[in-house]
C-alpha cells in the first residue's frame, strides 16, 4: 500500500502541500492536464527551486491570466459538484472552508465571503493536491508534527489571533500543537486539505522511496519574520535556531497483511427465556467491549425451539462477558472456546455527500479491499433531510468506492 506522510513542524499551506508533492516527483504538466477538466479561467503553474534554511525546496505559484473573483470560480466548481473521485473531494474541501467561514461570521454558507478564495490559487492548490495524490497512486495520507503558529495575523476582517477563527474551525479532528512559531504557519487552505486527506493516527512502518520539500512564501531570515520570498539560495538565510519554512512529504510502500490472533467465543443455548431480554443483554456486552454478538434459532431435544446466544470478545474481558450471560439471561452455564481468526487491517475515513459527511470503514487492500459506509451516519442524514436512507447510502457507497480506488457498483 502506497502512503504519504507530511511532516509539518512549520505548519502547512495549500501551495506548500502541492509544492512538496511536485518536489517528490509529481509532474506539474500532469497536474495541469488533470485540472483542465475543471475549465477554470486561464492560469499557469510557476515552479521554482528556493532555499529555506539548509533545505532546497520547491516553491509553486499559481499565476492567473486575469484576476477572477470567487463568484466566477464558484460557478465553475458548482458544475462539478456531483462528480466522484478527486474532483468531488475538492468540492467538499472548498465547501468545508465556506462552512467554517459562515459559522465564524454567523452567516449562511451561501452568503459566506472568503477573501482567500477570491484567488484562483486556492482552487488550484486544493484540486491540484488531490490530482497529484491520484497521479502518484497514494492510497493513504498521514500528517505529523502539525503546528498552527502564534501571535496574530492581518486579515480582511482586521487583526485576528492565530490560528484565525476560520482555520480553527477546520482543525476539528486533527491533532495539532498550538503555537510552534511566530505568525500564521497553518493557513485555512492547508488546514482544510489536511483535515480531509490525512488520517489522524501515526503512520505505519513503511519503506521510504521519495522525499519532497515544499517551500512556504515567507523566508524567516536575517531580515526578520515574514521577509519576502526572494527565491535566491544566497539571501535571507534563516538563523540556525529557526525551523525552515518547509513542508516535507515522505512517500513509500507500507506492507499491509492480515493480522492473526485469538479471541474468546462465549455461547449459551436457551429455551426458557423471553426473547425481549436479548436486547438489554446485547446492550450490556457491547458496552463492555464485545467485538460481535448474535443469536440463531436452534432445535433442542424433543424438538423444543430455542436460540443460541454467542459473543466474541478479547480475552481480557471474557470474565465480565460471562457474568453478563449469567446475570442477564436464564442460562445455567456458558461454553467458552478460543478460536483463532485472521483480520484485515482497517481504518476509518470520511466521505462527503450532498447531505453531509459519512464515516466509512476501509479494510484490506488490492483484491481484498472493502469499503463500507457507517449506516448510523447514513440513517441520521436521511432523517435530517427527510429522504429515503437508500439515497444517502447509494451516494456514500459510490464516494467511498472512489476514495478507495474501486469502481462503484453499477
Amino acid at each position: 500500500m502506497r502512503i504519504a506522510c507530511f511532516d509539518a513542524p512549520s505548519g502547512a499551506s495549500g501551495d506548500m502541500i502541492l509544492g512538496a508533492l511536485i518536489d517528490a516527483g509529481c509532474s506539474p504538466a500532469g497536474i495541469r492536464r488533470a485540472l483542465s477538466t475543471l475549465k477554470l479561467p486561464s492560469w499557469r503553474l510557476a515552479v521554482s527551486r528556493v532555499r529555506r534554511g539548509g533545505f532546497a525546496a520547491t516553491r509553486v505559484k499559481v499565476v492567473p491570466a486575469g484576476k477572477p473573483k470567487w463568484p466566477g470560480v464558484r460557478s465553475v466548481i458548482s458544475r462539478a459538484r456531483s462528480v466522484d473521485g478527486w474532483r468531488g473531494r475538492g468540492n467538499g474541501i472548498i465547501a468545508a472552508i465556506l462552512r467554517a467561514e459562515g459559522k465564524v461570521h454567523g452567516v449562511r454558507v451561501s452568503h459566506a465571503h472568503l477573501h482567500e478564495l477570491e484567488d484562483l490559487d486556492t482552487v488550484v492548490d486544493v484540486f491540484g493536491t488531490l490530482a497529484a495524490l491520484e497521479l502518484m497512486g497514494i492510497e493513504r495520507v498521514h500528517v505529523t508534527g502539525l503546528v498552527t503558529g502564534s501571535g496574530s495575523v492581518m486579515t480582511a476582517h482586521g487583526r485576528l489571533p492565530v490560528p484565525a477563527p476560520g482555520t480553527a474551525e477546520l482543525l476539528r479532528g486533527l491533532t495539532v500543537r498550538l503555537g510552534g512559531g511566530l505568525g500564521e504557519l497553518l493557513t485555512p487552505t492547508g488546514a482544510a486539505i489536511l483535515s480531509d486527506i490525512a488520517e489522524d493516527v501515526p503512520p505505519p512502518g513503511f519503506k521510504v522511496e521519495r522525499i519532497g520539500c515544499g517551500a512556504g512564501a515567507k523566508d524567516y531570515g536575517a531580515l526578520g519574520h515574514g521577509a519576502a520570498d526572494h527565491g535566491d539560495a544566497g539571501r535571507n538565510r534563516e538563523p540556525a535556531k529557526a525551523v525552515p519554512n518547509i513542508l516535507r512529504v515522505f512517500i513509500g510502500e507500507a506492507e499491509v497483511s492480515p493480522s492473526t490472533g485469538c479471541v474468546v467465543q462465549l455461547e449459551a443455548v436457551i429455551d426458557d427465556m423471553n426473547p425481549q431480554l436479548v436486547e438489554p443483554f446485547l446492550a450490556r456486552v457491547y458496552g463492555l467491549g464485545a467485538l460481535e454478538a448474535w443469536t440463531a434459532p436452534v432445535q433442542m431435544k424433543r424438538n423444543r425451539p430455542a436460540f443460541s446466544l454467542t459473543v466474541l470478545c478479547e480475552p481480557g474481558i471474557a470474565g465480565e462477558i460471562t457474568r453478563a450471560f449469567l446475570e442477564e439471561t436464564t442460562t445455567l452455564g456458558v461454553r467458552m472456546t478460543r478460536p483463532e481468526r485472521v483480520v484485515l487491517p482497517r481504518r476509518m475515513a470520511k466521505v462527503r455527500t450532498r447531505w453531509g459527511p459519512v464515516r466509512v470503514k476501509v479494510a484490506g487492500s488490492g483484491r481484498s479491499l472493502h469499503v463500507t459506509p457507517e449506516f448510523a451516519d447514513v440513517a441520521a442524514l436521511a432523517r435530517r433531510a427527510r429522504i429515503p436512507a437508500r439515497l444517502v447510502l447509494d451516494e456514500a457507497g459510490d464516494r467511498a468506492a472512489a476514495l478507495a480506488g474501486k469502481a462503484p457498483k453499477a
